[in-house]
């Protein structure tokens, strides 16, 4: 009995890793082709697994497209929502250790930037996609914002009111992000992570040391 429960568990999570395996080959070739060159024999050859795993696990190429599109969105709504967890930080702090995991290595590579505008540019032919997108960007918005009004009731002065603050901090790493994507290299990381800092530093002048340190 114990042999069989064992041998059920493997199979489980042997399903799982190919699973996985699948969505990160997708991800991978989709950064790398973009959607309308990408193929499921190229993610199969990819993840290293035969063409029937994609049809047992997924059944159609949307499906694991769509699996993917989310598992990059889950690691980026991740790790930004732990970065703003400890709301015993001050709202600086945690605005820019927002921004910062926005451009950490994991979620700001190059082939996963390159994903997030793929879909994104198919979002006018994709319901699915569309409503993805417009939950992300209204989620990315009140959280910003809510930081921006953290800081005024923390007594920070700010030229602009909260909701010009947020849109014009989620249109700024909006534009780095595409910045970033380009094969040129026009924009690094650390080139990205001291342009937001100086913005963020202009937007609240006596929160300056906080966000350039």
């Amino acid at each position: 009995m114990l042999r069989e429960q064992t041998v059920i568990l493997r199979r489980r999570v042997s399903g799982t890793d190919r699973e996985r395996q699948l969505i990160d080959a997708a991800i991978d070739v989709i950064g790398t082709r973009g959607l309308s060159h990408t193929t499921l024999a190229d993610i199969a050859k990819k993840a290293d697994l035969a063409y029937g795993h994609i049809s047992f696990r997924f059944k159609t190429k949307e499906s694991l497209l769509m699996a993917a599109l989310r598992a990059v969105t889950d690691e980026y709504v991740a790790v930004r929502d732990a970065a703003v967890a400890d709301e015993s930080r001050p709202a600086a702090e945690r605005l820019k250790a927002m921004i910062g995991a926005g451009f950490s290595r994991n979620i700001a590579s190059r082939k996963k930037i390159a994903l997030w505008h793929a879909f994104l540019s198919e979002c006018h032919t994709s319901p699915a996609y569309m409503r993805l997108f417009t939950q992300i960007r209204e989620a990315e918005y009140r959280r910003v914002r809510r930081l921006c009004e953290a800081l005024g009731g923390e007594g920070a002065a700010s030229p602009v009111d909260p909701h010009v603050a947020a849109v014009g901090i989620n249109a700024l790493v909006d534009g780095l992000w595409f910045g970033m994507r380009l094969k040129s290299g026009a924009i690094d990381t650390s080139e990205a992570l001291s342009t937001t800092s100086e913005f963020l530093a202009a937007l609240y002048p006596d929160r300056a040391t906080i966000f350039r340190n």
